[in-house]
């Protein structure tokens, strides 16, 4: 059986690999010239990720790596975490984990984050503490208005198993392509495509693009607006930690370097930050948010500064569910008994990429189960 998958980042490259194991003859179009989608690195000298990317060695994605040999060389949170709160630099923040520690294991779906942890934790403050604490795990402007049940979920997960890949996310892409290629699919690159192909398919793009390519209006969901910032740093650089959580800002900023040190000429340093930008902010005031938090925590960076990006990404960081969604509630994976949307916005669970690797199963596996059975 002949299979065709439309874009190859994590996704598509997952998807690929999965159906080429079942047996298919997989055909992988991919529009740029590099495979990777969202999950790039660049060459150098700085080897930015496009925006933090972690990778969760307790979910289904490490699993599924694990069991076909594939897991990356990966390295752990540095040393010092800063928490940035009403313009300070704080190394603890009193009383914030240990009310965390105290909420119950399950949260509501239909109720606001911010409403039920009110409910448990009486000080206001604490309560916008653990909210900010989310942003990294949601990307949003305000997790505190989200699903309690969607939020809650990614707090008590993201923090205890986060990994960072070793030389960047472009290695485990790397390893992904050649397994692909190993299996017998045929790669594609600077491919566009403009209408569903013949056969088969999964189209494992953002539900924007595959909204595009399928002209289904449905293939949408609630998303987020952030601002990324990456800066290459050289060797006297001010700085000693290797995260700070931007707290009331919603800015996570980390210094990958310390524990990757691959990832910039020897000695310098290499910061991302993501920022989430309020609706209606423009892009110069979120800036203006960056610097003030980096001046607290790492005072006269900006005269260290060799390299530098910054851009805007909307709706590419996953789903957001609000108040009475869940994850059964997004777009569904099988479209057509022929045509599988692959997204991380798509009707699976999981934490951040997981969603991804988890909507390019499903999507393989209902192919798979409609064409075997001969409804296709």
């Amino acid at each position: 059986m002949r299979l065709t998958v439309v874009g190859a980042g994590l996704t598509g490259l997952v998807a690929a690999i999965e159906a080429a194991e079942l047996g298919w003859d997989v055909t992988m179009l991919e529009a740029r010239s590099a495979l990777g989608g969202r999950a790039a690195t660049l060459d150098g000298p700085y080897r930015a990720n496009r925006g933090p990317h972690a990778v969760y060695t307790d979910g289904p994605l490490w699993s599924w790596l694990d069991r076909r040999d594939l897991t990356p060389p990966t390295v752990g949170v540095g040393a010092k975490t800063l928490f940035g709160v009403a313009g300070q630099a704080k190394a603890q923040l009193a009383g914030v984990f240990e009310a965390i520690a105290a909420l119950p294991s399950n949260a509501p779906s239909d109720e606001d984050f911010r409403g039920w942890l009110s409910r448990y934790i009486d000080d206001r403050k604490t309560v916008e503490a653990v909210i900010g604490l989310t942003f990294i795990v949601t990307y949003d402007h305000d997790p505190g208005r989200l699903s309690a049940a969607f939020v809650h979920d990614r707090l008590r997960r993201g923090g205890a198993h986060v990994r960072y890949v070793e030389g960047g996310w472009a290695r485990l892409i790397d390893q992904l392509a050649h397994r692909a290629l190993d299996l017998g699919v045929s790669i594609c690159p600077e491919t566009r495509v403009h209408a569903v192909p013949t056969g088969p398919t999964i189209i494992a793009t953002s539900l924007s693009a595959a909204k595009g390519i399928t002209g289904d209006p449905s293939l949408w969901w609630p998303g987020t607006r952030i601002a990324l910032f990456d800066f290459g740093l050289g060797a006297a650089a001010p700085i000693d930690w290797f995260r700070v959580f931007g707290l009331d800002e919603r800015i996570y900023a980390a210094r990958y370097s310390e524990t990757d040190p691959s990832l910039a000429p020897a000695r310098h340093h290499l910061l991302q930050v993501a920022a989430a930008l309020v609706p209606g902010e423009p892009f110069s005031a979120v800036a203006s948010r960056v610097h003030h938090l980096l001046d607290t925590t790492a005072a006269g960076w900006t005269d260290h500064v060799l390299w530098k990006r910054a851009y805007e990404l909307s709706n590419q960081t996953g789903a957001v569910d609000l108040p009475g969604n869940t994850w059964r509630d997004r777009p569904a994976v099988l479209r057509t008994p022929t045509l599988a949307v692959a997204s991380d916005a798509s009707a699976v669970p999981g934490l951040l990429a997981e969603v991804a690797h988890n909507a390019a199963r499903h999507a393989v596996a209902e192919l798979h189960d409609t064409t075997s059975t001969g409804t296709s």
